[in-house]
């Protein structure tokens, strides 16, 4: 089982797989890109395939309940309600210490949206915007 992945300097990096909510045991993640709806269904490397071409959304955070220490969360695009947030279900973890949640896209109104669907789990002990 997969217990570590470090992503910290992997500047290209746009998204994180499907399937990545999937490795429960992971205890140390450092960063998780979410991609936004303006890349919804789109492939980048062909625009023109959009059917088949699917990125793990903030959905995939949602069973990674025994990560610990740090998590960047870095938000890329325009989002439209609270719920892609509150589906990275962070009350659940419990074991995370320092969060910052970086927006690299999407208007003021919908990042303050975005912040209110977080909801961190209350043993924070720093929390960065």
């Amino acid at each position: 089982k997969l217990r570590e992945l470090r992503l910290r300097g992997c500047q290209k990096l746009r998204h994180m797989p499907v399937g990545l909510g999937n490795c429960t045991g992971l205890q140390n993640l450092d960063v998780f890109v979410a991609k936004g709806r303006s890349l919804s269904g789109t492939n980048p490397n062909h625009p023109g395939d959009s059917d088949d071409y699917e990125v793990g959304g903030l959905a995939e955070l949602n069973r990674l309940n025994n990560l610990q220490g740090k998590l960047t969360i870095e938000v890329d695009g325009k989002w439209s309600s609270e719920s892609e947030a509150r589906a990275a279900n962070l009350q659940g973890k419990e074991k995370l210490t320092k969060l910052r949640i970086k927006f690299v896209g999407g208007s003021s109104r919908d990042n303050e949206m975005m912040l209110q669907g977080f909801q961190p789990n209350a043993n924070l002990r720093e929390l960065w915007i």
